[in-house]
């Protein structure tokens, strides 16, 4: 299939967190640690202190720093009036962090399993918090998202493959050296048709591409606000071929 992409890329658990992670103070982290109403904010810090300086998570994590995790990823940082969370670029890092610390722990050695909304949406407030900072993290995220695509089942019922796909093929086309055109055509192919395989394995219809669009809360899913920031990404310098693949993908996120 395409695990030359993936290998080529250099899969890493640890790569974006770590990133993310030198830009984060002390006084970032209490706030996320704030963010359940002043809640058990010492246990919520102490327990955010390793993932920020070591990558390291503690065991159980469901309560402290989970919650308070998952509700700095829910933040709408160009919201001000948004709670918790903080607004603009302050905002970004924080979300950026809380979310890549949530994507990070779902896999070994932590496995973590406590939170209810979809790695899905969690992925799409990361890039779209990454797009916000004014660091280039292409690299260390492309690492990230490779890796995620190599822990799962490609070929099983995991949906949420699709969305890691859609996320490698964008950090993919911001790298300075990014793979070969036939290699993303091949990554575009695949999820085209693995969609719609899901789509048609699974119980119910879907009215929408891309399993009617997951991790709307509230709809509009912020996948469909990335659509056309797809579609509408300056590919010129690559392959015609690659082009047709690539705008299609985010108008169809986007056609509602």
């Amino acid at each position: 299939m395409f695990s030359a992409l993936i290998n080529g890329l250099n899969p890493n658990p640890d790569a974006l967190l770590r990133a993310i992670s030198a830009h984060i103070s002390d006084d970032m982290l209490e706030e996320i640690a704030r963010a359940d109403y002043d809640e058990e904010v010492e246990g919520h810090f102490a327990a955010l202190l390793p993932i920020r300086n070591e990558a390291r998570f503690i065991v159980p994590m469901q309560w402290c720093p989970g919650e308070v995790l998952e509700l700095i990823r829910y933040s709408q940082p160009d919201r001000p009036d948004w709670k918790p969370g903080s607004p603009k670029i302050r905002g970004h890092w924080m979300r950026a962090f809380a979310s890549a610390a949530l994507l990070r722990a779902q896999f070994p050695p932590w496995n973590y399993r406590g939170d209810a909304a979809e790695p899905s949406l969690t992925l799409i407030q990361l890039i779209h918090s990454l797009r916000a900072l004014p660091v280039d993290f292409n690299i260390e995220a492309s690492r990230f998202v490779a890796y995620l695509m190599q822990q799962s089942n490609l070929e099983g019922d995991d949906e949420e493959v699709l969305y890691y796909a859609i996320s490698l093929i964008w950090f993919a086309l911001h790298l300075d050296e990014p793979p070969t055109d036939e290699s993303l055509i091949e990554l575009c192919e695949w999820l085209v048709l693995r969609e719609a395989q899901l789509a048609e394995s699974l119980p119910g219809g879907f009215d929408r591409w891309l399993l009617g669009i997951r991790g709307a809360y509230p709809p509009p899913s912020p996948w469909e606000r990335f659509g056309p920031i797809l579609a509408e990404l300056d590919i010129t310098a690559h392959s015609i071929q690659l082009q047709d693949w690539v705008r299609p993908i985010g108008s169809q996120l986007d056609e509602g």
